[in-house]
């Protein structure tokens, strides 16, 4: 079997010196070497870094980056790709990935770390046990994430369009619907979940993967209590707005309505995640909201990279849930 590691930085490729993290550039390879001491390296491996950085310091440019790294070697003659990644914008990359090659390629794993490679607390060497098992021991294509939750023993296998958002202050990883695409045990051994189920690809591949440093044409806006609505301007291309954990929004207050209003009358687009039957819902059906049936990350995502005139509810990559 013949590896390709895709180094970009993150706490996976860092070091802790007094309080403070940062990334260093040795600490990739030490990664590997730490490996070797604890897993059996059965196959053969390149190694490319096209850049080391933390990834909440992330632009559209070093996602780009890694789409056009991973894309150019996944033609090449590797079983597998592995990059690894900081947790914090890990479903970002994550589900650019998955649009960008979509289910039909070989598997390409994300896997990332809690704490740096030193510290005992630390899941990085599991997490990239658990990517290399997956492609060693699986036909499974796409793109996949692999990360050990704090209360876990296995690694969990989440297919990278459908990463939740991450709870605030903690470090563990979900899918939507707490429904991965399966797990890898201690033993390297893959188990499919059979609640998973996903549809075949029905979106072709974006015409490019260069995204600008800032995703200046999409309004995305989250909900809360008493919240200020900003201002739709004629620069905006589509509007993204984030729902409670129940898919609803506020649905009675004025400065919700002249918001839909505003962005209706301009006819720019505007996007929720997911589905609701509760009563506050017709507010969608009022303004002409396009319901995604996506993770809020991976339709944020799918808009940057296709646009909003792309059919955005056809499958790609694994994305839909229902």
């Amino acid at each position: 079997m013949k590896l390709l590691f895709i180094f970009t930085g993150g706490t996976i490729g860092s070091t802790a010196c007094g309080d403070t993290i940062s990334v260093d550039t040795q600490k990739p390879y030490l990664l590997c070497e730490k490996y070797a001491e604890k897993y059996p390296v059965d196959f053969t491996y390149d190694t490319l870094e096209p850049f080391s950085e933390l990834s909440e310091n992330f632009s559209g440019e070093h996602v780009a980056c890694i789409l056009s790294a991973v894309a150019e070697n996944a033609k090449r003659d590797y079983d597998g790709i592995i990059v690894t990644h900081g947790t914090d914008t890990l479903a970002y990359t994550a589900a650019a990935l998955g649009y960008a090659l979509g289910n039909d390629t070989i598997p390409v794993c994300l896997v990332s770390s809690n704490f740096p490679i030193e510290d005992a607390r630390s899941n990085g060497l599991p997490n990239l046990f658990g990517a290399v098992s997956l492609i060693r021991g699986t036909d499974a294509r796409g793109v996949f994430v692999l990360y050990r939750n704090n209360e876990g023993e296995d690694v969990i296998c989440h297919r990278a369009t459908r990463l939740s958002t991450s709870i605030a202050l903690a470090d563990d990883v979900f899918s939507i619907y707490e429904t991965p695409y399966g797990a890898i045990d201690g033993a390297g051994v893959f188990h499919k979940n059979p609640a998973f189920s996903e549809k075949a690809d029905a979106l072709g591949a974006p015409r490019s993967l260069a995204l600008s440093a800032q995703s200046k044409e999409i309004l995305r806006v989250f909900p809360y209590p008493g919240m200020v609505y900003p201002t739709v301007t004629e620069d905006t291309r589509a509007i993204l707005l984030d729902t409670y954990h129940s898919g609803t929004v506020d649905a009675v207050s004025e400065a919700a309505h002249a918001f839909f209003r505003a962005a209706k009358e301009k006819g720019i687009p505007l996007f929720v995640t997911g589905d609701t039957a509760y009563d506050s819902a017709r507010i969608f059906d009022e303004y002409g909201v396009i319901r995604l049936p996506l993770a809020p990350i991976a339709a944020y995502m799918k808009l940057w990279l296709f646009g909003s005139d792309a059919d955005l509810t056809a499958s790609r990559g694994g994305d839909i849930f229902i």
